[in-house]
């Protein structure tokens, strides 16, 4: 077996720590955020071993050049076949490690700038068709409204429709997070990179949810999550496979 270099171990350790603390505390608290830089990362040095002969006993600075990644980027379309909007989220995640690698090591502080000039490859816009009022309708009349488990469902699915978050913005929502007596009703989303925003509630989804707090919470905590697992309780954030 070849032995690691100095500069490959250094750059190891960077990408477990890049991974294993830095994304999920400063980045996101998003899993599907975390195996999104994961799997670039996986790509990019899997593409490495079978393309450029690089193990990752061998790994470098060098390693992370400007044409070596638009080699890469060519690579994904060509070979693996991925879209354009796929190949820009790839480098976009790595753009972020080398940017984190760079912050830490100041002689490879040159590899982020260096992504930063490459462009991105031009998406093709799909025109998103929403669904229809009708439909809406059948959806939300799916629910067992004579069960605590349907009450619950609808509450969810009506909220999820109100704000148009996306999911695990939704699950981890907290009592503290919704304003339902404001002169205008509210929710506090707490996004990607921690980015705040407000989002108005229509009168329908303020009634529901005042329902909902009252059945499922009785006296809230600020700090219970607004849907919890029924294993863990209030404080016990509900998956997304439950969902």
């Amino acid at each position: 077996m070849k032995k690691a270099t100095n500069e490959s171990i250094i750059i190891a350790r960077h990408i477990n720590t890049f991974l294993n603390e830095y994304v999920p505390s400063q980045k996101s608290h998003s899993n599907h955020t975390l195996k999104s830089y994961q799997y670039a990362l996986v790509l990019y040095i899997g593409f490495l071993e079978t393309e450029k002969g690089i193990s990752a006993e061998s790994l470098c600075g060098g390693c992370f050049s400007r044409t070596i990644i638009e080699e890469w980027l060519q690579w994904l379309m060509k070979l693996r076949g991925c879209s354009p909007k796929t190949c820009n989220n790839r480098l976009a995640s790595l753009r972020a490690f080398l940017k984190y690698l760079g912050s830490r090591e100041i002689l490879l502080l040159y590899l982020s700038e260096d992504a930063t000039r490459i462009p991105r490859k031009k998406e093709v816009r799909n025109k998103i068709k929403g669904m229809s009022k009708k439909a809406v309708q059948v959806l939300l009349s799916v629910p067992d409204l004579s069960t605590k488990a349907g009450r619950r469902d609808l509450s969810l699915m009506i909220l999820i429709y109100s704000t148009a978050a996306r999911m695990d913005e939704i699950l981890s929502l907290k009592i503290k997070q919704l304003h339902l007596e404001a002169e205008k009703p509210n929710v506090t989303i707490i996004g990607k990179g921690s980015k705040i925003r407000t989002l108005y509630l229509l009168p329908k989804a303020v009634a529901h949810l005042k329902k909902y707090l009252k059945e499922f919470h009785g006296a809230p905590n600020p700090e219970a999550y607004v849907f919890y697992s029924r294993n863990t309780g209030p404080h016990g954030k509900m998956s997304q496979s439950c969902i």
